[in-house]
């Protein structure tokens, strides 16, 4: 997947920045939070997606809770590319890709971390409530100095799992859900995997030994998520939440 810089003009008097728009922050791409949510049915896992809908993006982009406003629509890009931001102004850049039963948003609030804040699970478990015969699948994994990650799969009223942790160290993490009883409820026998997929798996390893973000792309995976070449996403500048912009603020200064 290539990166592509984000080189759209800041906005000035339109976000809840402390600091100047243009202020250098970490560095990040937009592959690295994103949270998918496929509506039903399911098709089989080959079935080609449609092209993506500039109408329901923009409609999803307004209702998504980290968002307070959506300040401007940019040119769509290509879904195989990654946004790179490297100041503020470009963490208020969101994409959003939908395609048929797909809907998947990639923005950086869901990197915001705090010890015991989680916000994939908190925006996955709020879109589960209004799309319950959903699965959603969230994933965040912003690097610290060491990464954090932040993975959520939630099935249609069923079963659900969500674990974060720092994979560099074997405590604290937080599991809650069983990842054989995630596949079990979708037909997903580990069996069929190749050796080397279990191996980078790690499903009956110490959490910290999981890789808990492989999980929920081959979740995605089978339940028809393949993104065909030529697709379109949109892009969205935004002015975040305050209480998000304040979080996100920090973090990305903090860690630069």
């Amino acid at each position: 997947m290539s990166v592509v810089a984000a080189t759209v003009p800041a906005m000035t008097d339109n976000s809840f920045w402390t600091c100047p728009p243009e202020t250098v922050v970490r560095s990040a791409n937009s592959d690295e939070y994103t949270l998918t949510l496929l509506d039903p049915p399911q098709p089989e896992s080959t079935a080609e997606l449609p092209p993506h809908d500039r109408v329901r993006a923009r409609a999803f982009a307004e209702a998504f809770p980290t968002v307070d406003a959506v300040l401007e629509e940019l040119p769509p890009m290509p879904a195989s590319e990654a946004l790179y931001a490297e100041t503020l102004s470009d963490l208020d850049l969101i994409t959003i890709g939908c395609w048929g039963h797909v809907t998947r948003i990639s923005d950086p609030a869901l990197a915001t971390y705090d010890a015991g804040m989680t916000p994939v699970l908190h925006e996955a478990t709020a879109l589960h409530k209004r799309h319950p015969g959903a699965l959603i699948v969230g994933s965040a994994a912003p690097d610290f100095g060491e990464t954090h990650t932040e993975d959520v799969i939630c099935l249609p009223d069923g079963p659900a799992l969500s674990a974060s942790g720092f994979p560099a160290y074997e405590t604290p993490w937080h599991v809650d859900g069983d990842p054989h009883t995630i596949l079990d409820a979708l037909g997903i026998d580990p069996a069929d995997l190749t050796d080397e997929d279990r191996e980078d798996l790690s499903l009956d390893e110490e959490p910290h030994l999981t890789n808990w973000g492989m999980l929920g792309g081959l979740v995605l995976d089978h339940c028809g998520r393949r993104l065909r070449s030529g697709l379109e996403m949109s892009v969205f500048r935004v002015r975040h939440t305050e209480g998000y912009t304040s979080l996100m603020e920090e973090m990305w200064m903090w860690t630069r």
